[in-house]
């Protein structure tokens, strides 16, 4: 899943160009070619499918040339994760009504790649042999308020752990209760399925979602398919492919991974994975001179020198328009800039 905007680590992530097609950690490698390499060592190439917004379809080519135009399903609104998904899985069972399938966002790191193969694999069996949905689910480290709960029940099958309730995003006493009882898991947003329990799922909000891989399986009349995609898709309910799965079904399992997972939402996020000087100020390649400042993140394109006294806690964050300096650690006040820039000053800032 590739065509969200980023809107959290504006104004680095663009509407134009957003996080995913950005090389966050300076590697050689963008998030989106990072998720893809991830997946070559799971499933065959061909079996990767790409799900973004229309106009990044030019950004995947680029960033994957490797990867066939069949496999990029584009689609012409940005109406969340679960409208994409069930766009995305006409392809996959017009290509086979029998697949089971990985979800992921393209905008996570994944620290331990031998035990994350090995235990997508043992997944992968899970959902195999059952008709049920596994959420990739990792122990929570902090009393973090940006992420979704996982709790688990008692309940157990082939060491998984059958879901009892979900929270998302709860305030923070919630979430420090929730990392005291054990009980909890971060949702990841990685989720495994069959391609059978998905499209029961689906069927209600999209009972034209097998007629329409049909058209795509008879590789007939596919300019017919896209103005019904075009015509239809604006229609469908916003929804993210996480609350669909995790508040309205019942036969969902938690798999407890440990093989390290970051979420790179927010520049919080970002602060939080990066080297730190020994006041905890992150500031990269930047040059700068920093007196009294603590716990700041300093994130400059051009070649300004950054000078800044006595700030403790903030981001200094800039692109070819705009130049942002708050708090860094309150994701919905961001969101809130972005907004009220974009009302203020227009597109031109995005």
């Amino acid at each position: 899943m590739a065509g969200g905007i980023g809107s959290k680590l504006w104004p680095m992530s663009l509407s134009a160009k957003p996080k995913q097609f950005i090389d966050l950690f300076s590697i050689g490698r963008t998030m989106l070619q990072q998720t893809y390499d991830r997946y070559t060592h799971l499933v065959p190439k061909e079996n990767i499918f790409i799900s973004t917004y229309k106009d990044y379809v030019p950004l995947v080519q680029q960033q994957l040339p490797e990867v066939d135009p069949r496999q990029i399903v584009a689609e012409p609104l940005q109406l969340s994760t679960a409208p994409a998904t069930a766009l995305t899985l006409m392809h996959i069972v017009a290509r086979n009504p029998e697949a089971n399938v990985i979800c992921a966002p393209a905008d996570q790191l994944i620290f331990d790649h031998e035990v994350f193969e090995k235990q997508m694999r043992e997944g992968l069996d899970f959902i195999d042999e059952t008709d049920n949905f596994l959420a990739i689910g990792i122990k929570p480290t902090r009393p973090a308020t940006s992420y979704g709960y996982l709790q688990a029940s008692e309940d157990t099958r082939d060491g998984f752990f059958m879901l009892k309730s979900f929270t998302e995003k709860p305030n923070i006493d919630f979430a420090r209760l929730f990392c005291e009882s054990g009980e909890f898991y971060w949702n990841t947003g990685i989720f495994l399925w069959n391609v059978k329990t998905m499209l029961g799922a689906l069927r209600q909000d999209y009972p034209d979602i097998e007629k329409m891989a049909a058209i795509i399986a008879e590789g007939q009349d596919l300019d017919t398919f896209t103005a019904i995609v075009t015509e239809q898709y604006p229609r469908i309910r916003f929804q993210s492919i996480d609350m669909l799965i995790l508040e309205h079904h019942t036969n969902v399992y938690i798999a407890p991974c440990n093989f390290g997972w970051a979420d790179v939402g927010s520049w919080k996020n970002y602060y939080d994975l990066q080297q730190k000087d020994s006041d905890g100020n992150v500031a990269g390649d930047v040059r700068h001179l920093l007196y009294g400042c603590h716990d700041n993140l300093i994130n400059i394109s051009s070649d300004k020198v950054v000078i800044l006294q006595d700030l403790e806690g903030y981001m200094v964050v800039e692109n070819d328009k705009v130049l942002m300096v708050c708090r860094k650690n309150d994701p919905a006040f961001v969101r809130r800039i972005m907004n009220d820039a974009q009302m203020k000053f227009g597109d031109e800032v995005m």
